[in-house]
């Protein structure tokens, strides 16, 4: 019978009918500003969440899992033996690459660029299935730059390092067959997407030449390693691009401190508000004490009304976050500019795991809280609670 009765308790002290003091309104204050820092953590979580899920889905989209080159830039013949064991025994799909870099020509403009030949273009950026000869897909950074649009005729010359400075140059020409475009400005402004034969014509290579090989597997966690012997490496995307991993996780601390100190100010005005409630209250608590109503008892009362007030706070503040987040994913009203960031909007990714636990904390920080304004519960006498009733 203890727990009901405190809680009871606990919500008529805290939400008094036809009460219009001070208590009150700073219990609703409490609650206020607790919602706003757990709404502010939470947003921040789902952005720094939103952009690391979004910068990985777009550069293993580029990447694949992971890549096979030769240690030195060199060419891979794709018929030895080391690369046609792995291309046989390596689980998921193995693809050839070529990589090279050239110049393209459009008119009287002139852009270098970095060519990409594979047998079909990432499914994030394309729906064509098959790249056919004669055809490329180019960057809409590139498009806008040199003013192309889909089937106008573009010419390529290769830069090829093993090809001497004398011979005259090879120029291709080419027909854009579509325009993608990613967010990632690095790569919407210089890389394209042509058929291994006509990269291999653009490069001056084998038949059997490649750049290397691409890795992609079904499965959550791929691996990050493979046996290959030298001359060869193996990296993943994530290895390749460790640095930006290593930014976004070094920035993402300052930003949980700092609207960690929202929430913070938040619990300081639960602290006042269970203040001012027993300053208020303190005729009703003589009552009761006067009555045999043991401290511990009281001291709960006030403990849960602070886990109460956050509760309510937190559950506020976690409705809120998730009221702009699908907003901002359906109408996406927050952009950024495409041309310093990776994207061109500001991404959002709810995670449960971490909703939870800011929900959870907020609580026990919230019961926490309450205590320091009832610790001096065990002090206070009938005879002083009511000296002046």
């Amino acid at each position: 019978m203890k727990a009901p009765v405190s809680f009871k308790f606990a919500l008529r002290f805290l939400f008094s009918k036809g009460s219009d003091t001070f208590s009150s309104y700073a219990s609703l204050l409490a609650i206020g500003g607790l919602s706003i820092g757990v709404s502010s953590l939470m947003l921040t979580a789902s952005i720094i969440n939103g952009f690391h899920d979004t910068i990985s889905d777009k550069l293993s989209s580029f990447e694949g899992d992971g890549r096979l080159g030769h240690i030195l830039g060199k060419s891979i013949c794709i018929n030895d033996a080391d690369i046609d064991s792995l291309v046989n025994y390596t689980p998921g799909e193995v693809s050839p690459f070529i990589n090279g870099v050239a110049l393209l020509r459009f008119g009287s403009k002139a852009e270098g660029v970095i060519i990409e030949g594979v047998d079909a273009p990432p499914n994030s950026i394309s729906n064509i299935e098959k790249i056919n000869d004669g055809n490329i897909i180019i960057g809409k950074g590139l498009a806008s730059s040199l003013n192309i649009k889909v089937n106008d005729k573009i010419y390529l010359q290769g830069l090829s390092s093993d090809e001497p400075l004398s011979n005259f140059p090879k120029i291709r020409s080419f027909t854009v067959s579509d325009i993608f475009y990613s967010g990632l400005q690095e790569y919407d402004k210089s890389l394209t997407y042509m058929s291994l034969y006509d990269a291999r014509s653009v490069l001056a290579l084998e038949e059997t030449d490649v750049s290397g090989l691409i890795f992609n597997n079904e499965e959550k966690n791929p691996p990050t390693m493979l046996d290959v012997n030298y001359p060869y490496y193996y990296e993943t995307w994530k290895q390749k691009h460790a640095l930006l991993f290593e930014w976004i996780s070094l920035q993402q601390w300052p930003a949980y401190l700092m609207f960690g100190l929202i929430a913070l100010v938040g619990l300081v005005n639960l602290i006042a508000a269970i203040t001012m409630i027993i300053i208020e209250k303190t005729k009703q608590i003589g009552i009761l004490l006067a009555q045999g109503t043991s401290k511990s008892f009281l001291r709960d009362i006030f403990i849960i009304q602070g886990g109460f007030i956050g509760l309510i706070g937190g559950l506020i503040g976690g409705v809120l976050s998730i009221f702009i987040i699908m907003i901002q994913l359906k109408y996406r009203i927050l952009e950024i500019p495409s041309d310093i960031y990776f994207m061109d909007q500001i991404p959002v990714s709810f995670d449960y795991i971490i909703f939870s636990v800011i929900l959870m904390l907020s609580f026990i920080l919230s019961l926490l809280a309450s205590w320091f304004p009832v610790r001096n519960l065990s002090d206070l006498k009938p005879s002083d609670a009511l000296r002046y009733e």
